[in-house]
């Protein structure tokens, strides 16, 4: 399955053609070149229910939109054909961007997961356990159920397009 956008082209990232896992490179449309790469697929770290969402961007192409539009893509598919009832993501405190891509999508906050100092040590210089501050490190979660974005007015909704395979 590939899907389009008016300025992406979302193809399978699967091993093998013809199959797909819930990954997708996310594609610039004319000039062909692979701008980052999104998901939607059951977690493989817990046994929440609904699918979860991921992404990323290579740096050069940060902020110009590509992230929103390839999310609001594919969680769009996901709702509309009735692939799961619940999308729901996580992301940095820190990362403001993403926040408002998640935030743009519909979705709504459930909670921020604070990080203790013994996990982040060895991945971060945190200085004094007793001076640290840890909010950059917390973790926000977001969730968007099926019924409230069908529920938005179908203007509301993205625009996409599911295109045959190249």
């Amino acid at each position: 399955m590939h899907i389009e956008t008016a300025r992406l082209h979302l193809s399978p990232a699967a091993a093998h053609p013809g199959e797909s896992d819930g990954r997708f490179h996310i594609v610039d449309r004319h000039s062909r070149r692979t701008l980052g790469r999104i998901a939607l697929r059951a977690s493989r770290h817990s046994r929440a229910r609904g699918l979860e969402l991921s992404y990323a961007v290579a740096d050069a192409h940060r902020r110009r939109g590509f992230c929103a539009e390839a999310a609001h893509a594919l969680v769009g598919h996901a709702f509309e054909h009735g692939l799961t009832g619940r999308v729901y993501a996580s992301t940095a405190w820190s990362n403001l961007a993403s926040r408002r891509v998640l935030a743009g999508l519909g979705m709504h906050q459930l909670d921020i997961a604070m990080l203790d100092w013994e996990s982040l040590q060895g991945e971060v210089d945190l200085g004094d356990e007793a001076e640290a501050d840890l909010t950059p490190y917390a973790r926000v979660e977001y969730e968007l159920h099926r019924a409230d974005w069908l529920a938005r007015p179908a203007a509301h909704r993205p625009a996409f397009r599911a295109a045959r395979p190249a």
